[in-house]
């Protein structure tokens, strides 16, 4: 109870600060908006923008990890607060930095939302389908793209996860044995399994058939 208490009382910080921030980006103070997040960040968790936009995703998952697991609530915020920031930087033309931390972002909601992360804490799949949204004419880091396949995955949006493990296969030919083992798995679901999950048996069947195929050539 206590914990659950604690992280209410967070995501009611962030809501406000959130808030607050949307104020002054619609005043256009976009550095006292950026300022606000980064005592958030600070206040909250003792960590600085400035070092979470040099850090991977993977190194930032790190500052989370408690024993075994991972505060995957805490992850999820943190996610939040650069989404937010992010936006900012888009906003004032800084394009490429914004895409950057929103891919970075992107990372950490669907990393904490595989973990245990409360999902109508901030409504992760809303989070989540925003950013991808927003970089969707950009190529996405390949450990994101995976992150991404098992979240539509765990969606039942299969047809979408199979986009994203086809094109993985593509891209990264060590990615094409799980690519495979993705599509042979559909295999063994039933016809009305997979049209619930927007893809047909045949075409599971021909994109097995071509990343078969290419696995072969490689």
């Amino acid at each position: 109870m206590l914990r659950k208490d604690y992280l209410l009382s967070m995501m009611e910080e962030l809501t406000s600060a959130v808030a607050s921030v949307l104020g002054l980006r619609r005043e256009n103070k976009h550095v006292e908006a950026l300022k606000q997040l980064d005592d958030l960040l600070n206040k909250q968790f003792r960590l600085r923008s400035d070092l979470l936009r040099r850090l991977p995703p993977e190194q930032i998952i790190e500052l989370f990890r408690l024993g075994p697991g991972i505060e995957a609530d805490k992850l999820q915020q943190v996610a939040r607060i650069l989404e937010e920031e992010a936006v900012i930087y888009l906003e004032t033309s800084r394009t490429d930095e914004g895409i950057r931390i929103l891919m970075k972002s992107l990372h950490l909601y669907l990393y904490s939302d595989t973990n245990g992360a409360t999902r109508d804490l901030q409504v992760l799949p809303e989070r989540i389908a925003c950013i991808v949204k927003l970089v969707r004419e950009y190529e996405l880091p390949h450990e994101t793209s995976k992150l991404l396949a098992v979240h539509y995955e765990r969606e039942n949006r299969l047809d979408e996860a199979a986009d994203v493990w086809f094109g993985l296969a593509w891209e990264q030919p060590e990615l094409l044995s799980e690519a495979e083992t993705f599509y042979s798995q559909l295999l063994d679901k039933t016809n009305a399994e997979l049209e619930l999950g927007g893809i047909s048996r045949q075409e599971v069947t021909e994109g097995l058939t071509e990343i078969t195929q290419l696995h072969e050539r490689k």
